[in-house]
């Protein structure tokens, strides 16, 4: 995938999040962005891969007695809920910088991401919401 294509999908999956949360899944993304990480970065990698995305990662790591997941794409780093922490990026980064997520380890990677059946019915209403806004 190109960048652009995934910069642009990125703020638009960022903006359903964002206005969607309750209706895509109260139990998971009610408060978005703090504590759904995880979920939101394993519906997105779905996403990615339904538009023949290739080399996805999520990853995953510790600190302050916290934790943190992301996607990373050929080393691109996908990160739509950074902002959760006080000392957080902006709400949307894309970048090959490591500088904030080096601060989790130790770094555990997934090169399979994507939704399992817990997850399936908010991913199917998150990616009616992506290509209702397309």
């Amino acid at each position: 995938m190109k960048i652009d294509v995934i910069k642009k999908e990125v703020v638009k999956a960022r903006r359903i999040f964002e206005q969607h949360h309750d209706y895509i899944s109260k139990t998971y993304f009610g408060g978005f962005p703090t504590g759904s990480c995880g979920c939101s970065a394993d519906i997105l990698a779905e996403y990615f891969i339904s538009k023949g995305a290739k080399n996805i990662e999520y990853v995953y790591g510790e600190r302050d007695g916290g934790s943190h997941g992301w996607l990373e794409l050929d080393g691109l780093i996908i990160d739509i809920t950074a902002d959760q922490f006080e000392d957080g990026i902006e709400s949307i980064f894309i970048s090959y910088n490591r500088d904030f997520h080096e601060q989790f380890s130790p770094l555990e990677r997934n090169d399979k991401p994507g939704v399992n059946a817990v997850l399936r019915d908010p991913y199917n209403k998150f990616k009616a919401l992506m290509e209702a806004h397309a």
